[in-house]
């Protein structure tokens, strides 16, 4: 066995950083916060290599990082060019905004890529000839963008890697008539030990190696694994705060020593990855699959083994979806996933001027940035959704000053369900209904670029229908859930009509809902027809509820007003929501610091509004007592205005 090579990456975790997004402050204000909490780790790295000539790494930093090194702190870039002038740090390449590449179009991953490049070659005077692959996301339609993009490899945790092949050898890849080499980096490489089933262990890095018990370690798993081949290489990557700690511990210090100034059996060498390339000769041809790593967010609900106390004999097993099944596990990602691809096909097809063209552009890359799709959303996630809706809808807004645009509502399969959609698109705002539950599960606004529902599970959106047996009984689910049935669909009159029967209550009484739409610029109204399909009266509660994302409780209170009793008296709730379902409304108006949610009513309801996190819950209750064979209507007209500084509806 010759020379083992050791090729050490320094990657941030960008996915664990974004989900500290502070949701207190502007997103980029946030990004700036974030960048520069990192900034003394990578402070102390450029020091240590700037001291230790010997010691060869690669470093992967993303698009937005390295543009807001170049405004604050130009003195790291400096630094880093010095060490790219003198081959002891390779920067390598990836996409600006680390989206999950095979989720986007061919022409989108180029463009993402090539502005990673430019960002590099402006800043360090360098062009990255290899990249980390995003997220850990792979799928082999890649190897042709990563070829426009003049890419000669990619790095991968070997979890991606089809078991059977030898870990320590480079792989060679082939889609199309076109190849590409991938190094493999093994978690199991790292020099940290496990503590049996503790996953988080290597997140306090305790009981670390040391830098002897490593080497040996290492030397035993290559010789095991390949023990003829010349070129063996170690890839494995570190977190920016590992990488910390193993220099204020002294510990990258003797290792370096050791592999610089002792002289061992066998003998170890840094190598960066482009050096490596070039030198060896021994590839195995494979084919990986797509597939994209849960190790970074949703592994933490998936149960994962790990058996051996040791690092080098670990034998964890890590969670692989596929890159769609991967969205898929997330209602609201998945939402987020189909605006983007349509305003991804809405802007490639826009002929608009060469301005205005990379205008729209700009904002859809931007839209695609990894961590909207990598985070479960969570109170310090959600933030980085937001966001990239709002960067959706801005582009949107530009197409359609450019492209001629007219009211119009269409009916299409929107999110690839097998189920067609309903999509009223006017110049106010976009309406997306479903016909799952009937309800409205997008709903923007463009005054304020911002998509005010679509939390995309079973229990979200805005009129939702349930039956109650009182005000303060369960709800019952049933035409919440129910795939409601088209009557009708009439795009120039702009009219949807759905139809839905289920049985409620203790005696499983018969109930058909007609649930008509009539929708225009100016508004929607929303029809119920209520028909007792039984042979007993029907005594119950019937409730329609409305998600929206407004956070009642957050720095922005709502004011609220409220047409109540049959005086039709005003109410006005300064700051707050009114308590309590005692408020029979006819009309009922709340404003946020932007806009005003109207409901006006043809028959006075029971309200409720219930602050949930972000998320702001409306429910109108009517009680019913309709006879056999009989039905009642119901309407609701809802509209969103600018906000009024008067106190009158």
């Amino acid at each position: 066995m010759g020379t083992i090579y050791l090729c050490l990456e320094v990657n941030c975790n960008y996915t664990e950083l974004y989900s500290r997004l502070n949701p207190d402050l502007t997103y980029h204000q946030a990004l700036s916060d974030l960048f520069d909490s990192q900034y003394h780790e990578y402070y102390k790295l450029l020091q240590f290599l700037y001291a230790h000539p010997s010691c060869h790494l690669s470093l992967s930093i993303s698009g937005r990082h390295l543009d807001w090194f170049a405004r604050n702190h130009r003195e790291f870039l400096m630094v880093l060019s010095e060490l790219l002038s003198r081959k002891q740090v390779e920067i390598l390449g990836g996409a600006y905004y680390t989206p999950l590449l095979p989720t986007i179009l061919p022409l989108d991953r180029v463009e993402q890529i090539e502005m990673y490049t430019t960002a590099v070659r402006r800043h360090t005077g360098k062009r990255p000839r290899g990249m980390v692959v995003p997220n850990n996301a792979w799928d082999p339609s890649l190897v042709s963008s990563l070829k426009t993009c003049s890419m000669d490899f990619i790095m991968m945790d070997n979890s991606l890697i089809p078991q059977g092949k030898r870990s320590f050898l480079p792989y060679i890849v082939q889609e199309q008539g076109k190849i590409i080499y991938v190094l493999g980096q093994s978690q199991q490489n790292i020099p940290f030990k496990s503590h049996g089933n503790d996953i988080a262990a290597e997140k306090t890095f305790e009981c670390l190696a040391s830098p002897k018990e490593y080497l040996a370690g290492l030397e035993k798993q290559v010789f095991s694994d390949c023990p003829e081949a010349e070129n063996p290489i170690v890839c494995f990557s570190l977190n920016l705060e590992q990488m910390s700690f193993l220099i204020e511990s002294q510990w990258l210090q003797q290792l370096d020593t050791i592999i610089t100034q002792e002289q061992i059996r066998p003998i170890f060498q840094w190598t960066l990855p482009s050096r490596y390339i070039k030198v060896t000769q021994h590839y195995q041809r494979t084919y990986i699959p797509a597939g994209i790593l849960l190790k970074d967010t949703l592994a933490d609900a998936i149960d994962t083994n790990n058996h051996s106390p040791e690092v080098y004999e670990s034998n964890r097993s890590v969670p692989i979806l596929t890159p769609y099944d991967y969205l898929l596990q997330n209602p609201e990602t998945y939402l987020l996933y189909s605006k983007m691809m349509y305003l991804s096909i809405l802007v490639n097809q826009n002929r608009g001027d060469k301005n205005h063209r990379k205008l729209v552009r700009d904002l859809l890359l931007e839209a695609q940035a990894g961590e909207s799709y990598t985070i479960h959303p969570t109170k310090f996630s959600c933030i980085s959704q937001k966001y990239a809706y709002r960067t959706l809808l801005q582009a949107e807004k530009i197409v359609r000053e450019f492209s001629g645009f007219f009211d119009s509502v269409t009916s299409y399969d929107y999110d690839a369900d097998g189920i067609r959609e309903y999509i009223c698109q006017f110049q106010p705002f976009n309406a997306y209904i479903q016909r799952r539950g009937g309800s409205i599960f997008e709903f923007d606004v463009f005054q304020t670029s911002r998509n005010y529902t679509g939390r995309g599970g079973s229990a979200s959106g805005m009129f939702l229908d349930y039956f109650l047996d009182d005000f303060s009984s369960q709800r019952n689910d049933l035409f919440s859930r129910q795939l409601y049935k088209e009557r009708g669909f009439d795009g120039k009159r702009k009219t949807i009509e759905l139809w839905a029967r289920g049985s409620v209550g203790a005696s499983s009484h018969s109930v058909s809902i007609k649930k008509n739409y009539v929708v225009s610029s100016d508004g929607i109204l929303v029809q119920y027809i209520i028909k007792n399909e039984g042979l007993e009266p029907l005594q119950q509660v019937f409730a329609v509820d409305s998600h929206i994302q407004l956070d009642a409780n957050g720095n922005d209170k709502l004011d609220t007003e409220l047409i109540c009793g049959q005086q039709e008296e005003l109410q006005v709730f300064h700051n707050q929501l009114p308590e309590g379902t005692d408020h029979k409304v006819s009309q009922l108006r709340f404003s946020d610091k932007d806009v005003s949610f109207v409901f006006v009513l043809n028959e006075q309801a029971n309200l409720q509004m219930k602050a949930e996190d972000d998320n702001l819950l409306v429910s109108l209750y009517w009680r019913l007592e309709i006879p056999p064979q009989r039905e009642v209507e119901k309407n609701i007209s809802f509209v969103v205005l600018p906000r009024k500084t008067t106190k009158s509806l």
